[in-house]
């Protein structure tokens, strides 16, 4: 009886209280009022100076790595070495418009390949956070690798266009379709896919798009003068869908999803 009376009661830490005793509830009221305070203080910010879209991409391009200035410098060397194997053939033939469209599809992805940068290993998520245009900096390394791939294109229709049975305009439209829609298969995979859309998986989205622009090939009057319309309408639709998608990347950093919550 005694024993238990001498006996000193337990002392009770915080972690062994009831939730409801030691946590504060949440006030939303006042949560709301501070949001509310920072968001007027925000808008009322005066900004100093804005810089011209000039003086940005020339800050884009101070920060792009060796790696890639070599890559996008070898995918032109490549061009005019296949220019000049291609000319010296004299042959013009279609076996050559499918390997040139090959060679385009894999361009556009090692040019593109710097907006993949941009979403790799979290990146996207600093950016939001410190309050960076994220959609400006896509921009610049879209029309970076968009600049690159449009003088490949040029370069091959200027120089292997000439031989084509069916004309150079329809040269350059047998190059641009391939070219057009890997580019869409490429943003769509960046955007749905992003959690998984890297190393050899980057590469293997390479391999599908140069296996699809082969397709054309396996068909013998593909090429022919009376599809010369098909591949146009083709071409507009092409620039439809890329737009369209380059739209709902847009959106999807402007909402944070699936760009900075993956």
């Amino acid at each position: 009886m005694n024993s238990k009376i001498n006996q000193k009661p337990k002392r009770r830490t915080a972690g062994s209280l009831p939730e409801s005793r030691w946590k504060f509830p949440l006030d939303k009221a006042r949560k709301n009022a501070g949001l509310a305070l920072i968001q007027k203080e925000v808008q009322l910010t005066c900004i100093r100076r804005h810089p011209s879209f000039a003086e940005n991409v020339r800050n884009q391009l101070r920060f792009q790595t060796w790696q890639q200035w070599m890559m996008q410098g070898s995918v032109l060397l490549a061009a005019m070495l296949l220019v000049l194997f291609a000319d010296s053939r004299k042959t013009g033939g279609f076996p050559d418009i499918a390997a040139v469209s090959v060679f385009l599809v894999f361009a556009g992805n090692i040019c593109f390949s710097g907006v993949g940068y941009l979403f790799s290993y979290h990146m996207a998520e600093l950016e939001k956070t410190l309050y960076l245009d994220l959609k400006q900096m896509v921009c610049i390394q879209m029309l970076e690798g968009g600049i690159i791939d449009l003088a490949v294109l040029i370069l091959f229709t200027a120089f292997l266009g000439r031989g084509c049975e069916t004309g150079i305009t329809a040269y350059f439209l047998y190059l641009l379709v391939p070219f057009l829609w890997s580019d869409i298969l490429y943003l769509a995979m960046l955007t749905h896919l992003r959690s998984v859309f890297t190393g050899l998986k980057q590469f293997a989205s390479g391999m599908l798009c140069a296996a699809l622009s082969l397709l054309p090939a396996f068909s013998q009057d593909a090429y022919e003068e009376k599809y010369i319309a098909a591949w146009a309408l083709l071409s507009v639709a092409g620039f439809l869908f890329l737009a369209a998608e380059i739209y709902q990347m847009f959106q999807k950093i402007e909402r944070g999803e699936n760009v900075c919550l993956n």
